[in-house]
């Protein structure tokens, strides 16, 4: 039974507000050419479990209302007060929701969540020496974009451009068919062949950009497209914590051949007790008030 909102906000709240609050992160692979870190999130307990769901909903909904901050607000205030939006309010609230949520599928459901635990894992690092994030969305507003999962670009000191970036491919892995080494391939097989074109679909018209940082992803399908050291590509990994595997990646340079310089590969495995179910969990806490 999900634990009622309020005692996952508490939960959540008294261990710091993130998910990486609730997770282990430990470097795998370093002497491979693409190596990797194993996130662990969520144990067994059934508070940790459902702050972070609570967490993961919560993020969810404050990207997908965006400037709406009153939507926000209706489906926040209703999710801790345990109602139901009802009439015009639920028409506003499930504009945002619907998309992903309505038609609880579990595999879209999945896959998203997969996802958000990436962008919540990057998004909440520690900053590295001399480098900073400067533009990093979270997941799309759909499942179906068939655009970039993910994309990161770091400003660093000293370097030629000022940036460099990674585009990331996201997949899920459920241990219903195949392994994950399987799954791992796919993703970068699909990244090596499609990676130009997903960033040729990412739109910037609407951002503020500083000038230097315009000039830069003004030229991304291009220094993707020649191979240039300042574009990497990376591949996340969803799957239930009884799958974790004790190597990965280890021949990603195989299936990924379009960047060879040295970083130009980077995996990531995060584990989730249950991860299907864990997905519901969400699920059922965005829809908590609809």
């Amino acid at each position: 039974m999900l634990i009622p909102v309020r005692q996952a906000v508490e939960r959540a709240d008294s261990v710091g507000g993130r998910l990486v609050d609730l997770t282990s992160r430990e470097p795998r692979g370093r002497d491979q050419v693409c190596p990797w870190d194993l996130v662990v999130t969520i144990g067994q307990e059934p508070e940790d479990r459902a702050a972070a769901a609570w967490i993961i909903a919560d993020e969810i909904m404050q990207a997908r209302t965006d400037l709406d901050t009153v939507g926000y607000a209706l489906w926040r205030d209703a999710a801790l007060a345990g109602r139901k939006l009802t009439d015009v309010d639920r028409e506003h609230v499930l504009s945002h929701a619907a998309p992903v949520f309505e038609a609880n599928d579990p595999t879209g459901v999945t896959g998203y969540i997969g996802e958000w635990l990436w962008y919540l894992s990057t998004r909440d690092l520690a900053p590295e020496p001399g480098r900073s994030v400067e533009i990093l969305d979270p997941p799309s507003s759909t499942v179906t974009d068939s655009g970039p999962d993910g994309l990161i670009i770091h400003r660093v000191e000293g370097s030629a451009l000022g940036f460099v970036f990674r585009l990331w491919e996201m997949k899920k892995f459920t241990g219903t068919a195949a392994k994950p080494s399987d799954t791992i391939r796919g993703a970068w097989q699909q990244l090596n062949a499609n990676g130009a074109r997903y960033l040729g679909q990412v739109s910037w018209g609407g951002k503020f950009l500083a000038p230097d940082t315009r000039v830069f992803v003004s030229s991304l399908v291009r220094q993707w497209v020649t191979a240039e050291e300042s574009g990497s590509g990376g591949v996340s990994l969803a799957l239930n914590v009884e799958d974790t595997p004790e190597t990965a990646f280890d021949r990603s340079h195989k299936h990924f051949t379009t960047h060879t310089h040295v970083g130009a590969l980077q995996g990531l495995v995060v584990a989730v007790d249950d991860l299907e179910n864990f997905a519901k969990d969400v699920r059922e806490y965005v829809w908590s008030a609809l």
